[in-house]
Parts: C-alpha cells; sequence; structure tokens
C-alpha cells in the first residue's frame, strides 16, 4: 500500500510539473499591500513596501545563513552541532509582512506567491554564485500534502528550476513517516523527530551532482541537515541548501520553545 501511494505522488508531481504554472497570475497590485503598481515592479512590489520589506542582506551566519545580531561568523547552533548541508541561505528575515506572506502561501492556498518568493530565491542564488546541478524541493509526507492539497517547497522549486534551466528532481528522497510538526518541539526534540522520516528513492538522480536543496523557511535546519544526509549517501558531492526565509537568531535553551513562534514545518 506504501509502495502504491509513493507511485502515485510521484505521478502526480509529474503532472504538476506540467500544470503548475497556470496557477500563477501575474497582476499589478503589490502583493504585500494590494496598491495598483506599474506592471513590472520589482517582486511586484510598490516602493513603499519593496524598501520596508525584510530581506536578510545584512551579517549573517556563514553556515545556515541566519540573520545575526552581531559579528559572529556562526550562529550558536550552527557551531554547537554539525550540519550536513554544506551552507544555506534565505532571501527573506522571517518577520513582519514576510512572515504574513509566508504563511498565506503555506497555509492558506496563495500558491500565487510561490512565483514571486522564486523571483527572490534566484536573485539570492545569483549573488551567492552558486552552481548547482539539479534542484530538489523539501518533500512531505504523502499524508500532509495530500491534507494541504500541495506543496509549497515543490512549488518554489518548480518556477526556480524553470528560472536556472536545471532539472527538477521529486523523488531523489521522499519523506516516508508522518511525523510531529517541528513547531512543537523543543531544540533537542526537533533533530530527534527527523530521524527516520525520509528515505533513498532515485539515487542516480543526484549521485556525483552538486544539488540545490529548496524549501521555505529554515529555523534550526534540522529538516534540511536530514535531507541533506540522505542526499549525499546517494552520493551528491554537494548541498546547497536555499530557502524564502530565516528567523533572527535568538539564544534558547536545549528545552525551550523559543522558536515555536516563527515556524511551522513540515
Amino acid at each position: 500500500m506504501i509502495k502504491f501511494k509513493e507511485k502515485l505522488k510521484v505521478l502526480f508531481d509529474k503532472i504538476k510539473i506540467v500544470l503548475a504554472g497556470s496557477i500563477y497570475p501575474d497582476n499589478c497590485r503589490c502583493i504585500v499591500c494590494d496598491k495598483e503598481i506599474i506592471k513590472g515592479s520589482k517582486y511586484t512590489m510598490c516602493d513603499e513596501c519593496y524598501k520596508t520589506f525584510p530581506f536578510n542582506n545584512g551579517q549573517i551566519c556563514v553556515r545556515c545563513g541566519c540573520p545575526l545580531d552581531n559579528e559572529a561568523c556562526y550562529c550558536l547552533e550552527c557551531q554547537n552541532y554539525t550540519k550536513n548541508f554544506d551552507f544555506a541561505r534565505s532571501s527573506l528575515k522571517y518577520e513582519g509582512e514576510a512572515q504574513r506572506l509566508i504563511l498565506n502561501m503555506k497555509f492558506r492556498n496563495n500558491r500565487w506567491l510561490a512565483k514571486y518568493f522564486a523571483e527572490m530565491l534566484f536573485d539570492t542564488y545569483m549573488e551567492n554564485n552558486l552552481d548547482a546541478e539539479v534542484i530538489v524541493p523539501v518533500p512531505i509526507s504523502y499524508e500532509r500534502e495530500k491534507s494541504r492539497g500541495y506543496n509549497q517547497s515543490f512549488l518554489l522549486a518548480k518556477v526556480l528550476a524553470e528560472k536556472l534551466n536545471l532539472p527538477l528532481v521529486t523523488d531523489a528522497v521522499i519523506k516516508v513517516k508522518d511525523n510531529k510538526q517541528q513547531a512543537v518541539l523543543s531544540l533537542k526534540e526537533r533533530r530527534e523527530n527527523v530521524i527516520g522520516a525520509y528515505e533513498l528513492r532515485n539515487r542516480k538522480a543526484v549521485k556525483g551532482k552538486k544539488v540545490l536543496l529548496v524549501d521555505d523557511i529554515l529555523t534550526t535546519g534540522s529538516t534540511m541537515s536530514e535531507v541533506s544526509r540522505r542526499l549525499k549517501i546517494a552520493g551528491a558531492i554537494a548541498v546547497y541548501g536555499l530557502v524564502v526565509a530565516s528567523p533572527k537568531y535568538i539564544l534558547p535553551t536545549e528545552s525551550s520553545e523559543d522558536y515555536n513562534d516563527f515556524e511551522i514545518v513540515d
């Protein structure tokens, strides 16, 4: 039964690759404030919203890319725990209007926003001189995707793959366990929660390749690290993470829930 569901999911992914473009309506209104704007405006934003939008262009952790309030090279999470991705970068800080729009895309069926977030990801990719050969969206479970109706990471990766002219691989790693949502867990529990949640399927698609792993939000990096570990077991020679947003690094305790206001991760 599980194998049948997996095959069905792969088939649906192939169909979505063909049809996904139809869900992105072009318009002439600001995606933030809905004010009428000139067509072709950067990220379809008015000048005022663009100037105040929380782009992640300040001091960041060299490994995970989260915004920092000090001159350190690494956040304490990356100093103390090994990450299996080579490094990750995010386009935005997960706060204010960026947080609102991401949650609208993820939970309120505003799939059309993925197009504009993917444009931001494209610019972040180019600014960091990445050299990926294939793109992999972070997978979600069959149950979660059936309930939501879509995987937001797939929508982002689909547009980005087209802009970069890179292959989109959706079956290299799949999620086989519908585990607890990361947001309700402590830091230690988050790391343990992802163990055994993902399995390799199509090793050939990533073997010997530099992989770009795409997701919407990165907080502790536990999910991205575990998927990256699987991709490297499959033979990927490098895994770069690229996400829409990261929250500003805070200093929680192992048992704290300080991250819970920031992220609801699949």
